[in-house]
């Protein structure tokens, strides 16, 4: 009987490479995975100076220069000027001519009511600084002295509104008054005869008046209660009318190079009035850069008080708005938040030093918002340990602090 002979089969060599190669790219990618891991992601950047804005919105009240013309003449009345016209001064306005009829009578519209609300109250100042030093005498004595710093701030914003009243006088007598009257045609017209009126100062003209203009003032500024304007109902009236007469106001004229707007801001936002970079202000869309005037206590709340030099629309006749205000409170070092860490109660950051390595890096916070923090730079002051050296400019620091611990290396 006849064997087969089986043929022995040879290693198919390039199945093998093929697995190898495979093998190795997986391990590969493994590897590379790891090192990422490793490096976490590797999120350096270099840090820059920069500033950090805080932004709010609220209702303001407008204060103006003004001054209101009014005449001692009866005629007819001719204008020559439209409203919201920036006029110079000696700009003809309009013309009165004495027909020989007798001039319309109106009565004025009852204001006084509304204006005893929003007339600041010294007596409830007064009551609330006397009950403020009694609360915190009574805490005392009940050992209750982690509540004495907030009623002591409470108590110190207070009396600096009563010292602002109490000086009010002398603080205003080294500055132009913010509201004023002008008289312009006295005597009588003679049947046929008229008189032109002249702009007697340079500004906006406007024939509107709301009857607060010689209370909502600069002037006035500690005077008002702030807690009743968003309620307040304002009526403006037209000064524009067919006929004129005796102590019949005609026109206002108000200044366009400088304004004030008073915000009503909560009280733990009264720091971020002082001291700031820059300031300014959004009005309907429009930015218009400021000055802080004064930031003062006000009950409840508090005001803001910010100086403009530029109008936005309708400015001259508008008394409430509705505004943003932008503080550029800090400057220094902006580092990302997420670069910020806690090492045993320790504020800082991981710096890359010249091997890659991270090295705990401590910081000290100026201030800072959802993103951003504004640092020291170079260094910084600590009470316990004295001078302590901090991250400078154009160093790298990574992202997201978290992820990573002093020695790990970044490419």
């Amino acid at each position: 009987m006849t064997k087969t002979i089986r043929k022995k089969r040879r290693p198919k060599y390039g199945r093998i490479v093929v697995s190898l190669a495979v093998f190795g790219i997986f391990i590969y990618f493994i590897v590379k995975l790891g090192i990422d891991l490793f490096y976490n992601d590797q999120k350096t950047y270099l840090v820059e100076v920069g500033n950090l804005n805080i932004e709010n919105q609220y209702q303001a009240l407008v204060l103006r220069n003004e001054l209101v013309v009014d005449t001692n003449l009866t005629g007819k009345i001719t204008y020559f000027t439209n409203e919201g016209e920036v006029v110079e001064k000696n700009h003809q306005i309009a013309e009165i001519f004495n027909d020989g009829s007798e001039a319309v009578v109106e009565e004025a519209s009852e204001r006084e009511q509304n204006r005893k609300k929003i007339e600041f109250d010294y007596n409830l100042l007064e009551y609330d600084i006397t009950t403020l030093k009694n609360e915190i005498l009574f805490q005392m004595a009940a050992g209750q002295y982690n509540l004495i710093p907030s009623l002591k701030q409470q108590l110190i914003q207070k009396l600096e509104r009563l010292d602002k009243l109490q000086t009010e006088n002398k603080f205003l007598s080294n500055r132009t008054a913010s509201y004023s009257e002008k008289t312009i045609g006295e005597g009588t017209l003679m049947e046929g005869q008229k008189q032109a009126i002249y702009a007697p100062a340079s500004g906006v003209l406007t024939y509107k008046m709301d009857g607060y203009e010689d209370f909502l003032t600069i002037d006035n500024l500690y005077n008002i209660n702030y807690d009743e304007i968003s309620s307040l109902e304002l009526k403006e009236t037209s000064l524009v009318h067919s006929t004129v007469k005796p102590k019949d106001k005609l026109f206002k004229i108000v200044d366009n190079a400088n304004y004030f707007i008073a915000a009503v801001v909560p009280n733990d936002e009264i720091d971020t009035y002082k001291n700031v970079q820059s300031i300014s202000a959004i009005i309907d869309g429009k930015t218009l850069e400021g000055e802080v005037y004064d930031v003062f206590t006000n009950n409840e709340k508090a005001v803001a008080v910010i100086q403009l030099r530029e109008g936005f629309d309708g400015f001259f006749s508008r008394r409430l708005i509705n505004c943003s205000i932008i503080r550029e409170n800090y400057r220094g070092l902006k580092i990302f938040m997420d670069s910020i860490v806690n090492i045993d109660g320790k504020i800082g950051v991981y710096a890359v030093d010249k091997e890659r390595k991270l090295v705990f890096t401590p910081v000290k916070i100026l201030g800072y918002d959802t993103d951003y923090a504004i640092v020291y730079n170079e260094q910084f002051y600590d009470e316990k340990v004295g001078i302590v050296r901090s991250i400078k400019l154009s160093q790298e620091v990574v992202r997201y602090g978290s992820k990573y611990k002093t020695g790990d290396r970044v490419e």
